[in-house]
């Protein structure tokens, strides 16, 4: 290691700092720049070092890898190659498996001993074939003799020897029990054909019983619900008569009353004139009855209740659109009945809802259970329920279609109605005002209206007559103001 103490004798004679003229701070000064060199020079040789450290490491690996090369080579110029021999062999499984790791000669060695036995083997083979070659040829003359004699001898009964005699009775039985075999076999068939047949109609016929035995307690539910609701109008119709029966009899008293009390009225106008004399005073003041007095703070307060009251009334007739105020409460009696006719009309489509929910919940309950039995008709009903379906919303198109006309139509009915309505009062008005006589519109009824007959005439027709009538009676009212 390279000494850094620069007070030493030999850094002395290097610097050459001995001069007196050297101050304290200059030595200072000296020495840090030559600290600062040193260790400069300290850290060139260090990463010197580290680079040829590194260089070293590297080149001893290379020699490293070529070392186990020639070793790799060497053994498999002493022992063979071993990899070859892997290749060798990977045509055949099992003698890689076995001696991939052997050495090359004793693989060899193997392979021929394999081969010797194999020989042998087929020559044993080739031998046996030739006797057994020789005896097919013995049974074939024998057989030729046998069957001369069975086509020149004859093949009686008597003629055949014991061994075809059995042969045939065996063999008899052999056919008739191969038949008996077959005819079993194709009874078996059929009858699990026909079982198969029996099961998928049994599925299909299960869903059908399921299905009509729900309809069944369905329609029993509904006759039970009937038989309710009619013992409870009969019970309401009982009472209502009882009803009416009481009432009938109220009114057949104040009846009674009510001629008493007309005959006494009667009575009392045809003497009037006769008691007259006795109800008039002779020698009367004509100012004894005038009482002048102060008006009560009550009675201002009436008038302004009185004044309110009457604005009140003014600025409903204004919002109705009535001519008088007489004729405020009949409007509105008619929208109350109208508000109730519309509200039970609410009910009723309330009604006919929940019983559409409930046909819909019953339909998907059906469906549930007809995807589910595994019918083999399934796949025909999805194909009709689409179709259905794409009528449905082609219906259901057409009839928001009709809906638009119907309530364009409605709407220009009303206005036309409401403007007729108007003309109507204001030739009322014209009218009375000629003859100088108080005008009172009649109170209509709302319950004895008739409702106007539907027709299928196009409205601008009828606004184009309605135009042309408004105007006649606009000519008509300017020559009356003329």
């Amino acid at each position: 290691m390279i000494s850094t103490n620069m007070l030493s004798a030999n850094k002395v004679k290097l610097h050459g700092m001995t001069s007196t003229k050297w101050t304290t701070k200059d030595k200072i000064t000296q020495y840090k720049g030559l600290i600062n060199l040193y260790t400069r020079d300290k850290k060139i040789i260090e990463v010197d070092t580290l680079i040829s450290q590194k260089k070293q490491t590297k080149e001893l690996k290379g020699i490293q890898r070529e070392i186990e090369q020639n070793r790799k080579d060497l053994e498999n110029a002493v022992q063979g190659d071993k990899q070859k021999l892997r290749n060798t062999l990977a045509a055949h499984r099992e003698m890689q498996l076995a001696f991939q790791n052997s050495q090359p000669q004793k693989v060899i060695d193997m392979v021929h001993q394999v081969n010797f036995t194999k020989r042998k083997t087929r020559d044993i083979l080739k031998y046996r074939m030739k006797l057994k070659s020789d005896r097919l040829v013995d049974l074939k003359l024998r057989y030729a003799l046998y069957e001369d004699r069975l086509k020149y001898d004859g093949q009686s009964w008597l003629t055949m020897l014991p061994c075809e005699r059995t042969a045939h009775l065996i063999t008899g039985k052999v056919n008739a029990a191969i038949l008996r075999k077959e005819a079993a076999i194709y009874i078996r068939n059929a009858y699990k054909e026909m079982i198969a047949i029996m099961k998928k109609d049994a599925l299909y016929f299960d869903a059908i019983l399921v299905s009509i035995r729900n309809d069944g307690l369905n329609q029993g539910k509904c006759m039970i619900n009937a038989t309710k609701l009619g013992q409870l109008g009969a019970e309401y119709l009982d009472d209502r008569r009882q009803d009416f029966r009481f009432l009938e009899k109220v009114v057949k008293q104040d009846m009674v009353v009510r001629k008493r009390d007309l005959a006494e009225v009667r009575h009392n106008v045809e003497q009037f004139a006769e008691n007259l004399k006795f109800l008039l005073r002779r020698d009367s003041d004509i100012n004894l009855g005038s009482v002048n007095l102060p008006d009560s703070p009550s009675f201002a307060k009436f008038q302004e209740d009185l004044y309110h009251v009457e604005a009140t009334l003014k600025y409903l007739k204004d919002a109705i659109f009535t001519p008088t105020i007489e004729s405020i409460y009949p409007c509105l009696k008619e929208q109350l009945y109208q508000k109730e006719r519309l509200t039970e009309l609410v009910k009723k489509c309330e009604n006919n809802r929940d019983m559409l929910l409930k046909k819909k919940n019953h339909a998907a309950a059906l469906k549930s259970d007809l995807e589910n039995t595994m019918i083999e008709t399934t796949t025909e009903y999805t194909q009709k329920k689409k179709e259905y379906l794409e009528k449905i919303k082609e219906q259901e198109k057409a009839t928001a279609g009709y809906e638009t006309l119907i309530k364009s139509r409605y709407n220009l009915l009303a206005n036309v109605r409401i403007s007729l309505k108007h003309f109507q009062i204001l030739s009322k008005l014209l009218a009375s005002s000629q003859k100088n006589l108080s005008f009172k519109v009649p109170e209509f009824m709302p319950h004895t209206m008739e409702v106007p007959e539907e027709d299928e005439v196009d409205g601008e027709t009828q606004l184009q007559e309605t135009l042309k009538k408004i105007a006649i009676k606009e000519t008509w009212f300017l020559d009356l103001n003329l």
